[in-house]
């Protein structure tokens, strides 16, 4: 699926590299190494700023979703969410797998080989839920499929000694049916979050992203 996507994008020259250049149609971007991930997560961690980071990639991953909703013109949920979880496989951001998608409440998911615990200390974090970078960009980019502000939770993790990486991506009232909003405002530090992100979600556009993103820095 995600090789085809690829290679249909390359024929029709919607991806090309080029003069140093990524370009997803008129998105340029760059292949960060895992280990930036792994590295930036356990600054985060240690300077117990776990809020910071997942905001910064929830920032990240709406404006992702976005232009490329935008750019390929994607009418249904359906349509945003199967190109975003392609793109977010081959951008190496794991092998996803679906559990089950309800558009506009929720999206449950699992990676079977995430590529960023391998640069975390397997001692310090044993036992521990760390994947808050994708948490924050699931959910960001969730909110153009769910058309809804939406929160990620991550609630089996490898490093805590799970199977697999399971994550659920919900609006407010569905992970407050499903008993998960608590946990993920005390996490996240929502009462300070929440509200950049419904202004995010209802006024974004590309002319107030820097605006945007000073505010976020301010803030956190």
């Amino acid at each position: 699926m995600v090789m085809g996507l690829l290679a249909k994008l390359l024929l029709t020259k919607q991806l090309q590299f080029k003069d140093g250049l990524i370009s997803l149609k008129d998105l340029t971007m760059t292949l960060l190494p895992s280990v930036f991930i792994g590295e930036l997560t356990e600054y985060f961690v240690n300077q117990k700023k776990i809020p910071k980071l997942y905001m910064l990639s929830w920032f990240w991953g709406f404006i992702l979703v976005k232009k490329v909703k935008e750019d390929f013109k994607l009418k249904t949920p359906e349509d945003v969410y199967t190109l975003g979880m392609d793109l977010g496989e081959a951008l190496g951001i794991g092998l996803y797998k679906t559990h089950d998608y309800y558009p506009g409440r929720y999206t449950h998911f699992v990676i079977t080989n995430n590529p960023y615990l391998k640069y975390l200390s397997a001692k310090k974090y044993k036992g521990h839920k760390v994947d808050h970078f994708i948490s924050g960009c699931m959910a960001g980019g969730g909110c153009l499929v769910h058309n809804s502000v939406c929160q990620n939770i991550e609630t089996k993790c490898k490093m805590a000694g799970d199977e697999v990486c399971d994550f659920l991506t919900g609006t407010e009232k569905e992970l407050k049916t499903r008993k998960l909003w608590d946990e993920v405002y005390k996490l996240y530090n929502l009462k300070k979050l929440y509200p950049l992100q419904k202004e995010v979600f209802e006024t974004h556009n590309k002319n107030n992203e820097t605006e945007l993103l000073t505010k976020i820095m301010d803030t956190l």
